[in-house]
């Protein structure tokens, strides 16, 4: 069974509008859906700090999927969000989302 990764992100402060639960809720529901085992969860607010943990853990193996709402909520750049998806891939972990449904960083990024 593969182990899934959530990663949860809102740009504000603070989460007003549930944002984050719901973000919370269909992942773990795309999980199930897909048969993953959920390894772990990351939430950031505003900033990308979780996002260094997470490529730490990814870098130790505790999974091999990560799953999110969409490239966005990974980073607000495109560019920044890609190079993040390419340091990913590189660490064999794949990007799912429940609206893009694969991600990828494009040809060559591995």
């Amino acid at each position: 069974m593969k182990r899934a990764w959530l990663y949860c992100r809102i740009d504000a402060p603070e989460d007003r509008n549930g944002a984050l639960k719901k973000q919370e809720k269909q992942l773990y529901d795309f999980a199930e859906q897909l048969g993953y085992q959920i390894a772990g969860a990351s939430v950031d607010l505003d900033q990308n700090t979780e996002l260094e943990k997470l490529i730490q853990a990814a870098a130790m193996g505790r999974f091999d999927i990560l799953l999110v709402d969409s490239l966005f909520h990974i980073h607000r750049d495109r560019r920044q969000a890609l190079a993040c998806v390419r340091e990913f891939q590189s660490l064999e972990i794949e990007v799912f989302s429940p609206l893009e449904v694969y991600i990828s960083a494009g040809e060559g990024s591995k």
